[in-house]
């Protein structure tokens, strides 16, 4: 009789484990998608098997909708693009994809796989900073789709989970009016730049030989045109020198934006320090104290900061009390949470009553007679515009008598276009 052949025996299948199952349902409650566990053998791979099932009627529910009127419904028809991104920058969900692209092809991937590689270094940056910081974060791009929306605007915000940053959610608008609006304002500040320039230059000029002729009146015929003529020669000259002004402090005001500076790290103290040495001649005749507290560094225009600071002191110095020496205090106090700085210019100069809080920062508005404070009421309008166009504001406390604080608040990092 032949020997019997050894039959091959096939290695028992693994049963099913605990682990196996609470790592199931771990992920089944984090919404992964297509998580999936291994059936086995033993008690508990009927569980399993009844988990991948739960999985399956989960993933067609993410694709499908069952409300009618429900928030899946407003989600799916909203005009903004939403996305949702996990900490492995995979995407979770989208309310509508891609055309070519079913829902069930792009949930799992990785977000930069359908996005333009010219953009991938700009989405990414923003993505993982909120990541990694949990603060929201805004950007514009431009689609690389030859259909479609030409501009969007995207945030980005974190989506938490027990306090921890667990993904992001990426928002994004369709932006192509507004971007082609914003060109045409561009286009059309850059046209009233060129024309205020050579406005000012053309009417400067004709102001320029009213002063001059003036000057040459009262050097040589000052005798000959008695009291009154002295008097309207000097008034004549006082209209050209404040019409100069008024034509230098208008372009200032439009300067704010049409001639603005990119953003960099400013030292406001250093900036205080130079605004202080120009004031030094006002300063030593009206026999001015001015104290400087402690400035931050912040993100800003540097020549806007220094204009800010120069027109504030400026201001404190004008509006003073009779024989009272002005005393200026220069305050910064930085408020770490928001990443915010309040600037303060207390004074203990006139004052004015707040009801006229609005109008002190208006155009050519001015709550005193010229004859007394000259000016053209331009100077906190400039203040104003430099504050918003740094993201921030100012406004005013003020008692008659008493003086005035003026308040800047600024950020201390700008996160948008300028």
């Amino acid at each position: 009789m032949e020997p019997r052949q050894p039959t091959a025996t096939r290695a028992p299948a693994r049963d099913t484990t605990v682990e196996e199952l609470l790592g199931m349902i771990s992920r089944l409650a984090a919404n992964e998608p297509h998580p999936r566990c291994r059936p086995g053998e033993g008690p508990l791979a009927p569980v399993a098997l009844a988990l991948n099932e739960l999985s399956a009627r989960l993933e067609a529910r993410r694709t499908s909708s069952h409300e009618l009127f429900g928030l899946e419904t407003l989600v799916a028809q909203s005009p903004v693009m939403m996305i949702s991104v996990d900490a492995d920058e995979r995407i979770r969900f989208m309310n509508y994809t891609l055309p070519g692209l079913s829902l069930s092809e792009v949930v799992g991937r990785r977000l930069y796989d359908f996005t333009a590689p010219e953009q991938v270094e700009v989405i990414k940056s923003n993505v993982r900073a909120v990541l990694e910081t949990g603060e929201s974060r805004s950007y514009e791009v431009r689609s690389p789709l030859p259909i479609g929306p030409e501009w969007y605007g995207a945030k980005v915000a974190p989506i938490r989970s027990e306090g921890q940053v667990v993904g992001c959610t990426l928002s994004l608008m369709d932006i192509t009016d507004l971007k082609k609006t914003q060109f045409r304002l561009e286009r059309s500040n850059q046209a009233l730049d060129g024309f205020a320039s050579v406005a000012s230059h053309d009417l400067q000029e004709p102001l320029r030989k009213i002063q001059t002729l003036s000057d040459r009146l009262r050097t040589t015929c000052a005798d000959s045109l008695g009291a009154e003529g002295r008097d309207y020669l000097e008034r004549m000259n006082n209209a050209a020198v404040r019409m100069r002004a008024l034509i230098d402090d208008l372009l200032s005001f439009s300067r704010v934006s049409s001639r603005a500076q990119p953003f960099e790290q400013v030292d406001l103290q250093q900036i205080a320090r130079e605004v202080l040495d120009d004031l030094e001649t006002v300063t030593e005749q009206t026999r001015a104290s001015i104290s400087v507290g402690a400035l931050p560094v912040l993100e800003a225009d540097p020549m806007q900061m220094r204009q800010l600071l120069q027109n504030l002191l400026s201001n404190a110095l004008k509006f003073r009390r009779d024989d009272v020496a002005p005393c200026i205090c220069i305050q910064g106090t930085v408020d770490a949470g928001k990443q915010q700085l309040q600037l303060r210019v207390e004074d203990n100069g006139i004052g004015f009553d707040e009801k006229y809080q609005e109008r002190i920062f208006a155009l050519f508005q001015r709550l005193h007679g010229r004859s007394k404070y000259e000016g053209t009421g331009i100077g906190l309008s400039i203040c104003r515009k430099i504050a918003e166009r740094h993201g921030g504001s100012i406004l005013a406390r003020s008692t008659p008598g008493q003086g005035s604080t003026f308040i800047v608040t600024l950020p201390l990092e700008q996160r948008g276009p300028v």
